[in-house]
């Protein structure tokens, strides 16, 4: 039986999205930082915009977020946790939110094999400098201060603490 889950601090969540480039590990693809996505349908709205928008949804509904139900940045286990995997960096690796849904506690090498999904390769290469749009979200959260969370002021100082060398 697995232990109970450690809790994530979003210092150990940014480290491990900066390590993997902000890249899916199972698919490749660039995934995207949820909180930025509520800053800009904040920011889009603010600045008049009155239409339809699906750029966030708390609970990443595709018909509300359809960019964070695909490729919604989170943390996943390459051992299952439920198959006796680590809750240590090195066991943690970047997913896009889809990917993360369908392996569920499949073995990574199974899941990797099996997977409709093929990998993505850039013809001209892999993104250097995709930072998931945290950037955009450390930008637009300091243009207003009063609209941050308890959660995303953890997120700017995480963000901040592990800077980029």
């Amino acid at each position: 039986m697995p232990t109970a889950r450690i809790l994530l601090t979003k210092q150990i969540q940014v480290r491990v999205f900066r390590r993997d480039r902000w890249l899916c590990h199972w698919c490749g693809r660039p995934v995207v930082f949820a909180p930025a996505m509520r800053y800009l349908d904040q920011w889009i709205r603010q600045s008049g915009f009155a239409g339809p928008l699906a750029y966030h949804d708390p609970r990443w509904r595709r018909d509300k977020a359809p960019l964070l139900d695909h490729l919604g940045a989170v943390i996943d286990h390459f051992e299952a946790h439920s198959r006796g995997g680590a809750d240590t960096e090195a066991n943690f690796v970047t997913s896009c939110n889809k990917c993360n849904m369908r392996k569920n506690d499949a073995l990574a090498e199974r899941f990797s094999v099996k997977s409709p999904l093929h990998k993505i390769r850039g013809k001209y290469g892999e993104p250097d400098q995709w930072d998931g749009f945290s950037t955009l979200f450390v930008v637009l959260a300091k243009q207003a201060p009063g609209l941050t969370t308890q959660t995303e002021r953890e997120w700017l100082a995480a963000l901040k603490d592990s800077s980029p060398a």
